[in-house]
């Protein structure tokens, strides 16, 4: 057997029987080839790709804005292009991630005579990923982001510069009486307390914002783009107003209230700890003010 012979049994084994995805598509954009996996991925025979261009396996969306630009990329600027993203197959309709590299092959002539392409599905990585990164980053008893999260987040805006645009403000917010609360009716009463508290500050702030359990009893809540503080008083108001109607837990009407202090980025502090001082602080002043 001689060398080419060789390498042409090789890497038809592997194209054959490899999970990754396998193509060549001509000068033309249409496919010259499509290994066994490449058809199945996408639920085809090969015959029904061979001779066709890509459009034909990618809904219109997925074609124009992902598969088009970098097949395109890699022909002006034959240079290989790998890129990863969430595709849509017309015969799947399930949306799925894709690692994908785009070689281009060149003629004895210097030119580009079409696009190798290699892909790997990563789809149940990457759904397995977002579940890790929500479960580190929210809170199991209320569904909300939890304090490693809003950390990240402050550390975030306040790298950023100090624009009016970029102004934010920081309510930290603590139950009033909710320590009674769980040495009357119990622990896992005080946590059906808590989720309700949660679903009522949430219906108080835009989409855009940012509501947090900074733990035990203590809410923080992320108010951006920040125009107008005096927005920031009628915020307050509905929250206090809210929390303070009657909580209904196991047949018990149970009544709590709630402290909160404000510190607004960059008018009063720029660095993350200096605005949870700034807000922790007025929320005790607040309480106090109560007893």
């Amino acid at each position: 057997m001689n060398k080419y012979s060789f390498f042409q049994e090789v890497f038809s084994t592997v194209m054959d029987y490899s999970l990754d995805l396998f193509a060549y598509i001509d000068a033309n954009d249409k496919y010259q080839y499509v290994s066994k996996s490449y058809a199945d991925f996408y639920g085809l025979e090969i015959k029904e790709l061979i001779g066709h261009h890509p459009e034909k396996i990618f809904d219109p969306e997925t074609y124009q804005h992902v598969i088009l630009p970098n097949l395109n990329k890699c022909k002006e600027s034959a240079r290989p292009v790998n890129y990863q993203a969430w595709i849509v197959p017309k015969h799947v309709h399930t949306p799925c991630y894709l690692y994908t590299s785009y070689l281009p092959h060149i003629s004895k002539d210097n030119k580009v005579a079409g696009v190798i392409v290699i892909a790997k599905d990563v789809t149940e990585f990457k759904r397995a990923e977002g579940l890790l990164s929500k479960s580190a980053n929210t809170d199991p008893l209320t569904n909300v982001p939890n304090r490693l999260f809003l950390e990240n987040k402050l550390t975030e805006l306040t790298k950023s510069s100090s624009r009016a645009s970029d102004r934010f403000a920081l309510l930290f917010c603590d139950l009033d009486g909710f320590k009674n609360v769980n040495d009357t009716y119990g622990h896992a009463v005080g946590d059906k307390i808590l989720y309700q508290v949660a679903n009522r500050l949430t219906k108080h702030i835009r989409k855009e914002d940012i509501l947090a359990r900074y733990g035990g009893d203590e809410f923080a809540i992320l108010i951006t783009n920040l125009v107008d503080e005096s927005i920031l008083k009628v915020i307050r108001q509905k929250i206090e107003h809210s929390i303070s109607q009657p909580f209904e837990v196991s047949g018990n009407k149970i009544k709590v209230g709630i402290s909160i202090g404000i510190s607004i980025y960059p008018d009063e502090a720029k660095e993350k700890s200096s605005l949870l001082d700034v807000a922790d602080k007025r929320m005790y002043c607040c309480k106090n003010a109560k007893n």
